[in-house]
């Protein structure tokens, strides 16, 4: 792939591999077996590029599996645009897939069978009653229902059927007829795979329980959708405060146009910070689901052009299209137009600027920089609004934003809707239904780091703080090329790539010698290039003559060889088997090529060499990204961000170069916050309310404070804040988040599940004693949290490494009425609980026994 697959793309993209393959098995046993795979994801998860790892790796086979010979893809949409994009994606995406076939509405195909290793795109239209390669006639000897059952025949469960959009095609047309999706997959010839994509797979599921389908589905998780930076954080909904008897539609228009810029202005200046091309967002404009020559409609149309013309300076007509069905431009009278453009093309057509919307974008439409909604749909149109916003949730530049976090989020006016009727848009995203993972949220608050804080934000930034790896690793063999490639294309470390192989090579070297000396390496040499013979004497009517017996030792030939030392491919992967091989060769002129691919063999089909050589290449890793820390940590965010992505795919936590400091921090104000007042009303409310305003955070508003949302189960809390601003010592303190760049993250491990979790403190203090500014973590949590032992452990841990960098360490809690808090940072403090937790003693006892009041 061209494409570097995050870690969850690459776990779904190997999970839906396995379940193909056990798809394929089963019918290959059993023909009446028919296999369905469901790949469900949130809008902006990368459901395209997972789908065309999947197809990449049965056609070519990878170092994760092997290829599934004659392997041929038909891929389904009910958009012949969508296919269009899709296909061009795939492209972007594979270094591999080159045999990409579109059969469109209208066009000629006739085929007995589709060719193996090639890959179709079909949209329904194109298959429908009326369409001509349905048909046989005088110039049509194969329809395409003839082609796919041919196919059938052929390939059986090597032709795979991919639906995508698969929620809107696999159930029944009202009255039972069949769609052409379902015709195609259940017809006459059952495709013996189907295999569907979805963002909101619940109609699909339902449609395949009443199916003779054995169903298997991959949920990406959503969690892990948000933690990628592929998507927006949130989405704000801004409805008019109270329904009136005139709907404020183009006033809402002006202040969509007015965030558009605002937007535009954000991301030049991010721009020229990053030195990188700028963000050119872009404004939809979704309409009433009318004719477009309808008079009313028209007259809606001139005034929504009309208040964005004049609201935006310099917009021209060649700014602004449409992506209505009737694709023909929009005759607004005075010698002016609005022209159609395919929703699939305005992505690139970075000069479009407002675009103009019914229903037809909703379906399958990528365009990241959409940022800014304003729908005129009616309030009872509440899913189709929903599902728009949905589309336009992705990050334009596939990355979460660090200095800047209000270009984390899409806003979108609803000028139709009130208070009460919103509600019915978020609940579309609550249960699903759009397939979007952004948060919903009224509005936001803005807060930056004020003149004064310069020592505390310098602290802050240098901190220990870890990536914590995810459920799926990436060998470190490949970890430790990818970082290499990084350094050398960066120019922190020069050479990087030939220091990586050769040290590589060398370790290989090392455990070739140790299995040398121990005698083992010509045994396994001999093991991996023989075969073993059966042989069994019989007569012709089958009675057996001579005893069975075994010849072994017959070497193989080249071509098995070479089979052997593909596997020793996959076991040594990204590249290293072949590299070792090169070396092996280049190193000894009178080395035979094919008694070199023994050795590598050898050794790669050896499990300990290979757990050895991954071991070498993530320590060395791990020492580069020390080593580089600084340098690393001085890179524009979108370099920092790769980096950062290499780290989270090691099999153990990794420390990361620092926290971001720069820039706007924001905090979001609930959908459902006091829903009777305007949001003019509710900022004011917000400024008013001194009990939860905070002085001293070390990012503030323009009057020095910062809005801590309260709760029901914040007491805890509130006291920390109190005590320690009581104190004349204290510079600032700092509200820590629950992930991104800005965050303070400890690693602990997960007693339940083995795995690694993310431990983040609520807060950290800055304190000033007269020689420098120093931290503390003071992290406060009620007695009953479940996993305080496990995040004990993880507080021990990590203050073991780095108690040096704090003033305190400080985990609380509350027990009858008494705080105490368990010094951490302290050397004697953390022996004492670490014994008393490996005696099994309860964090109660322990706090009870060992803790100091607060």
């Amino acid at each position: 792939m061209k494409f570097h697959l995050l870690d969850f793309q690459r776990t779904a993209s190997e999970a839906l591999i396995s379940e193909i393959k056990k798809a394929q098995a089963r019918y290959e046993n059993d023909t009446e077996l028919l296999g369905a795979v469901v790949l469900e994801a949130a809008t902006g998860a990368g459901k395209t590029v997972i789908a065309t790892s999947v197809i990449e790796q049965l056609i070519f086979g990878s170092d994760f599996t092997d290829p599934v010979e004659g392997t041929t893809v038909l891929w389904v949409t009910n958009d012949p645009s969508l296919n269009a994009q899709t296909a061009r994606k795939m492209q972007e995406a594979s270094e591999k897939i080159n045999d990409i076939r579109l059969i469109g509405q209208g066009a000629s195909f006739d085929e007995e069978s589709f060719a193996a290793g090639a890959i179709y795109f079909l949209n329904t239209q194109a298959a429908s009653a009326s369409a001509r390669i349905t048909k046989r006639s005088d110039t049509q000897r194969y329809t395409i229902w003839d082609t796919i059952a041919n196919t059938v025949r052929l390939r059986g469960s090597r032709f795979l059927v991919v639906v995508d959009e698969a929620h809107y095609g696999v159930t029944e047309k009202p009255g039972g007829s069949p769609t052409i999706v379902n015709k195609i997959i259940n017809g006459d010839v059952p495709i013996p795979v189907f295999i569907g994509i979805s963002a909101t797979a619940q109609r699909l599921n339902k449609a395949l329980e009443q199916q003779n389908r054995f169903r298997k589905n991959y949920v990406v998780p959503i969690e892990k959708v948000r933690d990628s930076g592929l998507v927006k954080d949130r989405i704000v909904l801004a409805p008019a405060a109270v329904q009136g008897e005139v709907t404020a539609d183009t006033t809402f228009v002006r202040l969509a146009v007015q965030k558009t810029l605002e937007f535009e202005q954000r991301w030049q200046a991010y721009a020229e910070q990053q030195g990188e091309a700028a963000v050119k967002p872009a404004l939809v404009v979704q309409l009433p689901d009318q004719r477009s020559d309808d008079g009313e409609f028209l007259e809606l149309v001139r005034a929504v052009i009309d208040a964005i013309t004049q609201e935006w300076p310099g917009l021209v007509a060649s700014n602004i299209v449409h992506t209505f069905a009737e694709r023909a431009p929009i005759d607004l009278g005075s010698h002016r137009a609005v022209r159609y453009m395919p929703p699939q093309d305005i992505q690139d057509a970075t000069h479009v600027r407002v675009v103009l919307a019914k229903n037809a974008i909703t379906t399958g439409w990528d365009c990241p920089r959409a940022e800014v909604l304003v729908s005129l749909r009616a309030s009872v149109d509440y899913t189709p609004i929903a599902q728009l916003i949905g589309r336009i949730v992705r990050q334009p530049l596939a990355r979460r934003i660090a200095s800047d976090e209000s270009l984390n989020r899409v806003q979108a006016y609803l000028p139709r809707f009130d208070r009460n009727t919103v509600m019915q848009v978020v609940g579309q995203f609550a249960g699903g239904e759009a397939g979007a993972t952004a948060e919903v949220v009224r509005l936001t608050l803005d807060y930056r780091a004020p003149s004064g804080m310069e020592a505390a934000l310098k602290v802050l930034a240098d901190l220990p703080t870890y990536v914590v790896p995810s459920q799926s690793s990436t060998p470190d063999v490949r970890r430790l090329h990818a970082l290499a490639t990084l350094l050398e294309n960066d120019g922190i470390r020069p050479n990087a790539a030939a220091q990586a192989a050769a040290f590589l090579n060398g370790k290989l070297d090392d455990e070739a010698g140790k299995l040398e000396a121990s005698g083992e390496l010509q045994a396994k040499r001999t093991a991996v290039s023989s075969a073993s013979v059966f042989e069994l004497l019989t007569s012709i009517d089958g009675s057996v003559i001579d005893g069975e017996r075994v010849v072994t030792g017959t070497r193989l030939d080249a071509k098995n060889i070479d089979d052997v030392f593909k596997r020793a491919s996959r076991a040594l992967k990204d590249g290293t088997a072949e590299a070792y091989w090169s070396y092996l060769v280049d190193k000894d002129p009178d080395e035979d090529p094919i008694e070199a691919k023994i050795t590598v063999a050898a050794l790669a089909l050896t499990e300990h060499v290979v757990d050895n050589v991954e071991n070498a290449a993530a320590s060395l890793a791990t020492d580069w990204f020390k080593q580089h820390a600084k340098a690393i940590s001085l890179l524009p965010e979108a370099d920092r961000s790769r980096y950062a992505r290499i780290q989270a795919e090691a099999k153990e936590p990794t420390q990361r170069p620092g926290i971001i400091i720069d820039g706007t921090i924001e905090e979001a104000i609930s959908i459902r916050m006091e829903p009777d007042s305007s949001d003019d009303q509710l900022r004011a409310n917000i400024r008013d309310d001194e009990t939860n305003r905070w002085p001293k955070h070390i990012y503030q508003d323009t009057d020095g404070h910062f809005w801590k949302k309260p709760s029901a189960t914040d007491g805890l809390e509130r006291k920390v804040l109190k005590t320690e601003l009581s104190e004349d010592s204290l510079v600032a303190w700092y509200r820590n988040p629950t992930g991104g760049d800005r965050a303070l993250c400890i690693p602990y491990r997960d007693s339940g599940t083995g795995s690694w979790a993310r431990l983040f403190p609520d807060f950290v203090t800055f304190h000033d004693g007269g020689g420098g500014v120093s931290p503390s973590i003071i992290d406060p949590h009620g007695i009953q949290l479940e996993d305080w032992a496990d995040k004990l452990r993880g507080y021990l841990d990590y203050a073991d490494d780095h108690a040096a960098v704090y003033r305190a360490i400080w985990p609380i809690t509350q027990i009858e009425g008494k705080t105490l808090l368990l010094s951490i940072h302290d050397t004697a403090t953390r022996g004492i609980v670490r014994s008393a937790l490996d005696a099994g003693e309860s964090v109660e006892a322990i706090f009870r026994m060992h803790g100091i009041d607060y």
